[in-house]
């Protein structure tokens, strides 16, 4: 006999079973089987079932209705699931996708933020996928999956790196401000680090930062640029780049040099222009030295460095050669007349010193280009030189 006992611990079985599954519909409604590499279309539109959720990832979160779809997936354990969720154009679709585990309903992932779910199964079997309408939006909407049976062993390592070795939380690439880390051919976002590219050392298991603007001042600017910005009184060149990509504005600190003054700059990666902000600081002046009578040069050792090589390296950012070879037409030519000798010196070109033959004139401390004596008259008419 079904007394009114009965009844009752049918139906409170039945309420516990709702908060398990953590979102529930018309059991009868059907569900679409998403295979691996799958995309289908989706409408989300007044008459779409209801569902009963909650976000059991947050702590107190309540209990919440909203309209979507269902979807069931079968994964393997160890498989990475990856569900991303696109709205079409003319849509105000704002998705929440709920994943709940196989058997128990439990919900495994959750978002609400990102359209994108990754989520490793820990348990073989048939998945439930709810994609659900946020109060007050519809509409048409795209939903691809990854990763069922067939995921690679390397993206499983790429995400168990993530999550074992480095204790980070994967999120979406497609979004800005992210930190990318690169783990063998394969690539992971998360937001908690600081934004930027990294590559990820097995060896080491560290993630060290790529930092493509410091090199690209090194190269363009012809600077030695230091690792980190010294305490003040140290004169250095400070210039802040604002990378195109992010929008924010990063900080270095380079030697100074002939043409980069100690003083704080702006850099405009684009253009390639780099623009002073204050006037640089004056430095003090050194007592000039006696001039010693012009040696021959010799090979520079630790104990007699040789300031003129030293001088176009730091200040014009030039590559000396040991030697100058006797073709010189595409080099950098130097000559420092002393007294009663000249030093000649070969370096590779830059950016900033052009191939060419050049005089450094010590008065100005600038390189000078040699100009070539004119040729001699041969015949003259009038004062008037004819024929050269």
């Amino acid at each position: 006999m079904f007394n009114r006992k009965n009844f009752t611990r049918v139906a409170a079985t039945v309420a516990a079973t709702v908060m398990v599954l953590g979102a529930i519909a018309d059991i009868g409604t059907a569900q679409t089987a998403l295979k691996d590499g799958e995309t289908v279309n989706g409408f989300i539109r007044t008459g779409s079932p209801t569902f009963r959720f909650r976000n059991q990832s947050r702590a107190g979160a309540p209990t919440q209705s909203a309209i979507g779809d269902a979807y069931s997936l079968t994964a393997q354990r160890g498989d990475v699931i990856e569900i991303s969720v696109d709205p079409e154009d003319g849509s105000n679709l704002k998705p929440i996708l709920v994943l709940l585990a196989p058997q128990t309903g439990k919900q495994v992932a959750y978002d609400a933020t990102l359209n994108l779910l990754r989520y490793r199964a820990t348990t073989a079997g048939t998945y439930r996928l709810l994609v659900l309408a946020q109060p007050n939006t519809r509409g048409r909407y795209t939903l691809s999956v990854d990763g069922l049976s067939g995921a690679s062993a390397q993206v499983s390592q790429a995400d168990q790196v993530m999550t074992d070795v480095l204790r980070l939380r994967v999120i979406g690439c497609g979004v800005p401000n992210v930190a990318r880390i690169k783990i063998g051919s394969d690539e992971r976002c998360t937001r908690d680090i600081e934004a930027g590219q990294y590559t990820y050392d097995a060896t080491t298991k560290r993630i060290s930062l790529v930092d493509t603007r410091r090199d690209l001042l090194a190269q363009r600017l012809q600077l030695s640029v230091l690792e980190r910005c010294p305490g003040a009184g140290t004169p250095v060149a400070q210039i802040v780049v604002n990378d195109p990509q992010d929008g924010r504005d990063y900080t270095y600190c380079a030697t100074p040099n002939r043409f980069v003054r100690a003083g704080s700059y702006r850099y405009n990666i684009t253009s390639d222009e780099l623009t002073a902000v204050t006037a640089t600081t004056p430095t003090t002046p050194t007592t000039p030295t006696t001039p010693t009578t012009p040696t021959t040069p010799t090979t520079p050792t630790t104990s007699q460095p040789d300031s003129r090589r030293q001088m176009l390296q730091t200040d014009y950012g030039l590559t000396v050669l040991d030697t100058c070879p006797p073709a010189r037409g595409s080099l950098v030519v130097v000559t420092f007349p002393e007294a009663t000798q000249s030093y000649v010196y070969c370096a590779n070109p830059n950016r900033l010193v052009t191939a060419g033959e050049y005089t450094y004139n010590s008065a100005t401390g600038n390189l000078e280009a040699a100009r070539k004596p004119a040729p001699e008259c041969t015949i003259t008419l009038g004062g008037v030189c004819i024929v050269k």
